[in-house]
């Protein structure tokens, strides 16, 4: 298995969603676009990409993000910044496009060989679902976050990669689902708050709650 710090927020979301007991992603249908969407923009401020005072990007730094989302994402924001002194995350949230949204990531698990592609036929049309290499990669994503948030934050970018994520996972409301039961209480807590203190997961659920809403 490639070591995390290899990996992109993006797709260590996606691993999260892996079913321990089938090995299946369950991808949570309802709020996965605004997630994949602040993940993105948790990516490109761990890597420096972008800088963010409060709830806005106040500063682009082409660092080449290794996915084509990413890098077009950088590009849309950096073009309009140079029209505005400053671009809201709010807006940069709902600028990301649903397409082709969470694919590229899943394509790059299975090119890592870490998830792999069934191809069933449903109704006559083919219908494609995806299984992890280990079942338990997804509790074993969930366990090392919760490691970290169990540690004083010591600013590394390994460290940040995961507090980032544990703040998506608050603001998308799956804390309870990626950490259930009395076990998992004190993690969803930290999660939950820096869901209330990280500034793109605060994007995030402000913007969960407005399609709920």
């Amino acid at each position: 298995m490639a070591p995390f710090d290899t990996r992109s927020i993006p797709e260590e979301l996606l691993l999260l969603c892996v079913d321990p007991e089938y090995g299946r992603l369950r991808i949570p249908r309802a709020t996965i676009h605004r997630v994949i969407a602040g993940a993105v923009l948790a990516e490109l401020l761990v890597t420096g990409a972008i800088s963010v005072d409060g709830r806005r990007i106040t500063g682009y730094r082409p660092l080449g993000p290794a996915d084509e989302v990413a890098a077009g994402v950088l590009a849309r924001l950096e073009d309009t910044g140079k029209r505005q002194s400053r671009h809201g995350l709010d807006l940069a949230l709902r600028r990301i496009p649903r397409r082709p949204g969470y694919q590229p990531y899943l394509d790059r698990l299975v090119a890592a060989g870490l998830v792999t592609v069934e191809t069933r036929r449903f109704l006559g049309l083919p219908h494609r679902s995806y299984l992890a290499a280990r079942p338990d990669i997804g509790t074993e994503t969930a366990a090392r976050v919760a490691a970290t948030l169990q540690r004083p934050a010591d600013g590394s970018p390994a460290a940040e990669r995961d507090r980032q994520l544990a703040g998506l996972v608050a603001a998308a409301r799956l804390d309870r689902r990626f950490y259930p039961g009395a076990a998992g209480a004190p993690t969803r807590r930290a999660a939950r708050q820096l869901g209330k203190e990280l500034p793109v997961a605060q994007a995030v659920r402000r913007a969960v709650d407005a399609d709920s809403g």
